[in-house]
């Protein structure tokens, strides 16, 4: 049977489960990256930031939403708070003005993003080679190495002190 993870009705399980989310797609990534798996990896290293994000979302919900219009409320609590790639960059700048300094590491995944649907095509990605592409999957990586524990230490256990551990490359 599966749960569905509702942010609403339990945030700090929800947040749990996407720093644990986080960690794992990050474990997948470098995995990935070691057997040359370059798109999957790239895949993965998005998908880490989505989820730790969406955990900095839903701790932060309340905070972010209280300055908010009517409409932008609305949309946090429909879709924001998943973290969705069209508004990740608006939800960086949100993040930001609460001190979590991650709008650099959202635009690293969203060209990782791209490239792991376009490839090496001139026409819709900015890397030109491979070197480039795992520079930017290990910085990702690197970002959740610094910064996850110091931003979720109110949650923080040893199964994920175990997961952050087989964050290495």
């Amino acid at each position: 049977m599966y749960e569905v993870l509702d942010y609403k009705a339990d945030p700090r399980s929800y947040v749990y489960v996407k720093v644990m989310e986080t960690l794992t797609e990050g474990k997948l990534a470098l995995e990935m990256l070691k057997k040359g798996m370059i798109t999957n990896a790239s895949s993965k290293a998005f998908i880490t930031v989505k989820a730790m994000v969406s955990a900095l979302v839903i701790k932060n919900f309340d905070k972010i939403v209280q300055s908010k219009s009517e409409k932008e409320k609305d949309w946090y609590e429909r879709v924001g708070y998943s973290a969705p790639t069209t508004g990740l960059i608006g939800i960086s700048y949100d993040l930001e003005k609460l001190g979590y300094d991650v709008q650099l590491i959202v635009k690293t995944a969203l060209l990782l993003h791209s490239f792991s649907y376009n490839g090496f095509d001139p026409n819709f990605v900015n890397y030109k080679d491979k070197g480039e592409v795992e520079r930017d999957i290990l910085t990702v990586v690197e970002f959740i190495k610094r910064n996850i524990k110091k931003y979720f230490e109110d949650i923080w256990d040893e199964k994920l002190e175990d997961k952050l551990k087989e964050l290495s490359y």
